[in-house]
This record gives C-alpha cells, structure tokens and sequence, in this order.
C-alpha cells in the first residue's frame, strides 16, 4: 500500500467514525456538511478548510 492510498485510508475512516458518532447521537449533518466531510475523505481538503468553509457558510 503507497502512503497516498493509507493516507486516504485513514481520512476515510476518520470522516465515517465522526460520521457515525454524530448519527449515534441522534443527529444527521446537514448537506453542507455532508458535502465538506465527503471531500476530506477524498482528500480534496483538509479538515481545517472544511471547517472555515462550514463557517463561512453559516455566517451568510
């Protein structure tokens, strides 16, 4: 396995356990950020632009 492949391994099940914990706490992410946490685990962004898009969202 390249570390691009377990890099993407990784993002991957870190955005389905944070996925998963928020949905076993009753909740559902909204489109958004559905959207943002499905480009993290592609590795299109890192998590820290996903969260300033996220806010950045909610302030319009």
């Amino acid at each position: 396995m390249t570390q691009e492949t377990a890099t993407a391994v990784r993002c991957r099940a870190a955005v389905d356990e944070a996925l998963g914990s928020v949905r076993a706490e009753g909740l559902e992410p909204s489109v958004t950020g559905l959207a943002l946490c499905e480009a993290i685990a592609r590795g299109e962004l890192e998590p820290e632009q996903a969260v300033a898009r996220l806010v950045a969202h909610h302030r319009r």
